[in-house]
């Protein structure tokens, strides 16, 4: 009797090997590190302003819907999932597929309110910029209508709902593969725009070179959930056309990765301030030998929370909120001395 192919067992494909760890441990190293990084940011947030914003609330829904999504992975991991289908009992078959179902739904609520809080974070940060203003509110208003069409279109993605989840029932269901390549698209370019609209800003500060490198940097710090988003994009082919759905799980392995890395992300420009008091020594000297390097003085600059004003006169002021830390200043002394021939040089020095 010929052994049936679906079943043939080879030395890369042994029974009941598992990928579930693929899953549990970025699961379980973001667990303790995503609720850590925002705790600090809303430490640092109360200890400047005394109270948390907007932005800070919407990445705190972010982080509820990132944690939702890690619980649900772990779940379904114990009913099977990251071991091939051929090995699983129709009841874990169902209960994997329906905690990967309702992944899908938090993993996209937490994206997108991440993005939404960093816009409302440059939003309190360059306050006296109309362009960047209603940019940003264009851009918000896009991401939530996505949102909700997208978490929509999820929920109903087979008719029956519960066909998306359990394949033994009759029904019909969208293409999973050109939906999921439509989301990723639309990550990747708002985050490509998050990462460039405040770049025209940094640029045009009048501030030492170092400090605007460093400032360019923070807000720079989006590309990485943007490498996530374009590595994420290379696996959905994969786990879309797959038949052993519950073993190919690379693409869900960068979904939890791109959602953890963008609220990390999102909180790191807010917690400067704890970094400066746990390493003070350290920051002074780097910043010390920076500004060596760069003959800057006393010029300094909070990352965390810059505005920008315009006075009657054209000339430009940024700077720093928060009583606790020192705003960019910049202090024009000017002395002149005659000499006995009459001619008056004029020194001027910059503190």
């Amino acid at each position: 009797m010929e052994p049936n192919p679906a079943t043939l067992i080879t030395g890369n494909n042994p029974p009941n090997a598992s990928n579930a760890y693929m899953i549990q441990t970025p699961v379980g190293v973001f667990f303790v590190i995503c609720p850590m990084i925002v705790g600090i940011r809303l430490w640092s947030r109360r200890r400047k302003s005394g109270k948390p914003g907007v932005d800070d609330f919407i990445i705190l829904a972010a982080l509820a819907f990132s944690l939702a999504s890690g619980a649900l992975m772990i779940a379904a991991c114990s009913h099977g999932y990251g071991r091939h289908w051929r090995d699983l009992a129709p009841s874990e078959k169902y209960q994997a597929m329906k905690y990967f179902y309702l992944c899908q739904i938090t993993y996209k609520a937490s994206i997108n309110l991440t993005k939404t809080s960093i816009l409302l974070l440059y939003l309190r940060i360059f306050t006296g910029v109309k362009w960047f203003r209603w940019g940003c509110i264009f851009v918000m208003a896009c991401v939530a209508v996505f949102c909700i069409a997208t978490i929509t279109a999820t929920i109903f993605q087979c008719s029956p709902i519960e066909k998306a989840f359990n394949q033994t029932i009759k029904g019909q269901c969208i293409n999973n593969g050109r939906f999921w390549y439509a989301n990723a698209s639309f990550n990747i370019s708002t985050d490509l725009i998050i990462l460039i609209i405040p770049m025209p800003l940094v640029y045009g500060l009048q501030i030492p070179r170092v400090q605007k490198a460093g400032l360019a940097i923070v807000f720079a710090l989006g590309i990485f959930v943007l490498i996530t988003s374009c590595l994420r994009t290379t696996t959905i082919n994969t786990q879309a056309r797959t038949t052993d759905k519950t073993f190919d799980i690379a693409s869900t392995m960068w979904t939890i990765l791109e959602m953890n890395v963008a609220i990390i992300c999102a909180c790191l420009p807010q917690i400067r301030p704890l970094l400066v008091k746990l390493f003070p020594k350290l920051i002074q000297a780097y910043r010390s030998s920076r500004e060596r390097d760069n003959g800057i003085g006393k010029d300094r600059v909070n990352l965390a929370n810059l505005h920008h004003t315009r006075s009657d006169t054209g000339s430009e002021e940024y700077i720093i909120t928060g009583a606790r830390e020192m705003p960019i200043q910049k202090t024009v002394q000017y002395s002149i001395e005659y000499s006995q021939t009459g001619a008056a040089p004029m020194n001027s020095s910059l503190t």
